[in-house]
């Protein structure tokens, strides 16, 4: 499992949770988009609860592993709903946050270096 830090709290979820968030924080910051997301995790009675949070382009968020006897909390419908949500915003991206470069890109002849000497 691991432990997600964020705004000077913390939650426990599972490894498969944690990794979704991180994913779609990702996307969130490359596309400046900010959307309240929740995820389901664990508190130390094994008590499972909804965590929401707003992730946005400067989210901070840190997940460490944790050991713990606690069962993981079933976050396999948020995962899934997390990963869509950041691939449809990844495609929904302008090319102006980093198309990707293709090798036809790179075989076009040196730009005119404008009288410079280049070495």
């Amino acid at each position: 499992m691991k432990r997600v830090a964020y705004g000077g709290e913390s939650f426990i979820t599972s490894d498969e949770g944690a990794a979704a968030l991180l994913d779609f924080a990702a996307s969130a910051a490359m596309s400046d988009v900010a959307e309240v997301v929740a995820l389901p995790a664990v508190l130390p009675d094994g008590q499972v609860i909804t965590v929401n949070l707003v992730i946005g382009p400067s989210s901070e968020l840190i997940a460490s592993p944790v050991e713990t006897s606690l069962p993981d909390p079933d976050t396999r419908e948020a995962a899934a709903a997390l990963r869509s949500r950041a691939f449809q915003i990844g495609k929904s991206n302008s090319p102006a946050h980093g198309a990707a470069i293709s090798w036809r890109d790179l075989d076009s002849p040196d730009p005119d270096p404008g009288g410079l000497e280049l070495y």
